[in-house]
C-alpha cells in the first residue's frame, strides 16, 4: 500500500492507483488518492508528498496496452 498526504487537509491518504496520461510535453504519471477524511483527488505524481512517490512499475508501452 502506497501512502501519501492529502493535499487538502494533510491527513494520511492512500494511493489507490496510477495512470500515465499523454500531454503536449510527453507522458505524465497521475495518481488517484483518497484520504482518511474521504477527500478524493486525481493529480500528477509530482504533486504527491515524498512518502507517496515511487518509480513506475510498467513501461509506457505496457500501460498503453492495458484495458481502460
Amino acid at each position: 500500500m502506497d501512502m501519501t498526504t492529502c493535499p487538502e487537509c494533510e491527513a494520511p491518504a492512500e494511493v489507490r492507483d496510477r495512470h500515465v496520461l499523454d500531454s503536449t510535453d510527453g507522458p505524465v504519471e497521475h495518481a488517484r488518492i483518497r484520504c482518511v477524511r474521504q477527500h478524493h483527488f486525481f493529480l500528477p505524481v509530482e504533486r504527491l508528498s515524498s512518502r507517496g512517490r515511487r518509480p513506475m512499475r510498467r513501461s509506457l508501452s505496457e500501460v498503453r496496452d492495458l484495458p481502460a
